[in-house]
């Protein structure tokens, strides 16, 4: 067994000097330099097949069909699909701040709109987010994925899941409506969205991710037009395999750049774990107790090499790092680090070429309902939080899209008493006037 010592730079603190990835185990090829410390996947788990007579839009057998043949890995397409979005999405943040974001949350959220998307509008979220343009398997292929998300596990704590919130006076059309109930296992609330929406949106959010995350909407974000809310959220709480000794963390330099320097605290840990060096990079897979989660750091062997390395990075040299890794007795020197980001998604979607789905005259969701006029999306957020400590890791993110409707505002009067007015108190059943009077000045 031999050693390396490697000082562990991540998503950290002021500037990323590192490249952080969560992983689950996917299905692929057990490499000959895979040993112990890099364990087997599950076997494979066949695919549920739809029946030939059920009806496009009905789905709500398939989250059962899922959980009875007990899968314990995401579909492998599915999880390629997601990968190579995260890595695309990450091209698109600079690299002189720090990161974190949930692929695998936006992934769902916008599958689950794709679900009524036609035409270009459906055309361009398939290029982007790399979606199965075949119902059948894209569904069979979600419901495989949240099932095996939020499997049981005793070890760690991996959740997922769904909402929409539905303006009161917008329909879903039924075929939709039933496969976000039973492919997503949304959540499904009818709300007013010019009342307590934005409340109850950010209620839910704050119970799905252990008040981490307490906003993610506000009322600036909705208003008369707005049909739809849909909603992912994704926990993680895992512990380490290794842990790192509390009383071995320490102060030491944290290289913001190839000359800048800032203090912050060190875990130190010695183990076995997975490590490569390779293709520019030092790599260490850190597992999490229960065998089926880690996170792999990849660290450029340059103090000021993470622009470099984004600009190759790709997701099949993240699989090839992983499929070479070996076990190595490492000692591992690694920041504390604790952050929240924000952000919106528009201008990346776009500038990624997901363009019809945010403009009012070329979005095309007709496939999930009618209201006064065609559907878009107005609003793409995505909050997230990750804590890295000596015990292990505690993340989550949530995903919001707002969708409007480009007709004329529903008709729903807004009464604004802001200047004098007359009132009276009357007998409902008689009209008769019990009380009369008039305010001209609240304060007085």
């Amino acid at each position: 067994m031999r050693r390396a010592a490697i000082a562990i730079a991540v998503v950290a603190a002021a500037v990323v000097v590192g490249v952080v990835v969560i992983s689950a185990y996917i299905p692929s090829e057990h490499e000959p330099g895979n040993t112990t410390d890099i364990k087997e996947p599950p076997p494979s788990v066949p695919v549920p097949a739809m029946t030939p007579e059920r009806e496009p839009g009905n789905t709500t057998d398939i989250k059962t069909q899922a959980q009875l043949s007990d899968p314990h890995r995401i579909p492998h397409d599915t999880a390629t699909a997601n990968n190579e979005f995260a890595v695309k999405f990450y091209k698109n943040l600079s690299v002189d701040e720090n990161a974190f974001f949930s692929p695998t949350s936006m992934y769902v959220a916008f599958s689950a709109l794709y679900e009524g998307a036609k035409g270009n509008t459906a055309a361009q979220m398939q290029d982007v987010f790399g979606l199965d343009p075949n119902d059948e398997t894209r569904r069979n292929s979600t419901a495989y994925t949240m099932a095996s998300i939020n499997r049981d596990d005793s070890d760690a704590i991996l959740e997922m899941a769904n909402a929409l919130w539905i303006a009161d006076w917008f329909a879903l059309s039924q075929p939709y409506l039933d496969v976000v109930r039973g492919t997503y296992l949304a959540d499904i609330e009818t709300v007013n969205f010019a009342a307590d929406a934005v409340d109850r949106i950010n209620e839910w959010a704050s119970d799905k991710t252990r008040g981490k995350i307490k906003e993610v909407i506000t009322q600036d974000d909705v208003g008369s037009r707005t049909a739809m809310v849909i909603n992912n959220a994704m926990y993680f709480k895992g512990t380490w395999v290794n842990q790192f000794p509390e009383d071995a963390t320490h102060e030491l330099d944290f290289w913001t750049s190839g000359a800048e320097n800032v203090k912050t605290d060190f875990m130190n840990v010695e183990g076995s774990f997975g490590y490569v060096s390779s293709d520019g990079a030092h790599v260490l897979k850190m597992p999490y107790e229960g065998g089926g989660l880690s996170m792999l750091v990849i660290l450029p062997d340059e103090r000021g090499g993470l622009a470099e390395l984004t600009g190759a990075l790709s997701a099949g040299q993240i699989s090839k790092w992983s499929e070479n890794l070996q076990r190595s007795d490492v000692l591992v020197s690694m920041p504390k680090f604790e952050m929240g980001k924000s952000y919106g998604l528009k201008s990346i979607l776009m500038g990624m070429g997901m363009t019809d789905a945010f403009s009012e005259k070329l979005a095309n969701l007709g496939g999930i309902g009618q209201g006064g006029g065609a559907l878009f999306v107005a609003k793409a957020l995505h909050d997230t939080y990750i804590n890295v400590d000596e015990k292990g890791t505690e993340a989550t993110a949530v995903t919001t899209i707002a969708v409007d409707d480009s007709g004329p505002s529903p008709s729903t009067p807004r009464f604004v008493a802001n200047h004098p007015f007359l009132f009276v108190i009357q007998d409902d059943e008689t009209g008769m006037i019990l009380f009369m009077g008039s305010v001209a000045d609240p304060t007085s």
